[in-house]
């Protein structure tokens, strides 16, 4: 069965959801989740490169084919400038760390089957070029990933990296739609007519990647940044993954 109405269309498998209103954003990487490749050592961890700080640790991958480092905003955006850190100190040669990186976007995880990642700059050979630099990003669709990456076998390190951009909703967000499943860490309390309507409140509050929906429940519609789920009967819970396409 398939409900049709202007910006919405709902089945028994997923909820797809549009709208086009656009919310500015500060520094909408700060504190997300984030991964490396590989991790050098414990005290060289992923989310050193996005906790504020310019001048902290580090995130630093191992020695190793095409290393990585990627940042998940838990929601769709338009991103418009990726402000990078390198190394600065004299312990780890700065050539060997960020040289030649590129930084770009993507709307899918980097390990998906079809990832889509947008190039938006390179980091430059000379080590003059600077400790901070900006990259201007254009993409052609909402994104959810930041990735720094070099197409080299070598080391990648990142000091920290700052994301400017606005939650997009001129697309459409899929939720998977599971019976008898409730969110395990909503972040978000609020009132709903249905599950339709939860899921709609869950597309225009970025970041959300899931809602739990329940006509009992007070309040009845329950969002969150984590799409894990516990058994919970008489709850619905729609969840976007790290692999979902997106709808144009």
């Amino acid at each position: 069965m398939l409900l049709s109405i202007p910006g919405l269309m709902v089945t028994l498998s997923c909820i797809v959801v549009r709208d086009r209103t656009l919310v500015k954003a500060a520094n909408i990487m700060l504190g997300k989740p984030s991964r490396l490749s590989t991790t050098y050592s414990a005290g060289y961890l992923s989310g050193n490169a996005n906790d504020g700080n310019r001048t902290g640790d580090l995130a630093r991958s191992t020695y190793q084919l095409h290393p990585f480092w990627q940042g998940d905003l838990q929601g769709y955006f338009t991103v418009h400038n990726i402000t990078v850190t390198r190394d600065n100190s004299c312990a780890f040669v700065v050539s060997v760390a960020i040289s030649n990186a590129y930084i770009g976007v993507s709307s899918v995880d980097v390990d998906c089957p079809d990832d889509d990642v947008t190039w938006c700059g390179q980091w430059s050979a000379d080590e003059s070029a600077g400790v901070t630099l900006t990259y201007s990003c254009t993409h052609g669709q909402p994104v959810r990933f930041v990735r720094v990456w070099r197409n080299t076998t070598g080391y990648l390190g990142v000091r920290e990296v700052e994301v400017q951009g606005t939650p997009s909703r001129n697309h459409a967000a899929r939720y998977t739609k599971s019976q008898n499943k409730k969110l395990s860490t909503p972040v978000t309390e609020v009132n709903a007519r249905s599950a339709i309507h939860c899921a709609i409140k869950c597309h225009v509050t970025q970041p959300c990647l899931g809602f739990s929906y329940n006509p009992s429940g007070d309040p009845p519609c329950l969002m969150a940044t984590s799409t894990e789920t516990t058994p919970v009967t008489s709850w619905v819970t729609g969840s976007i993954s790290a692999c979902n396409d997106v709808i144009y």
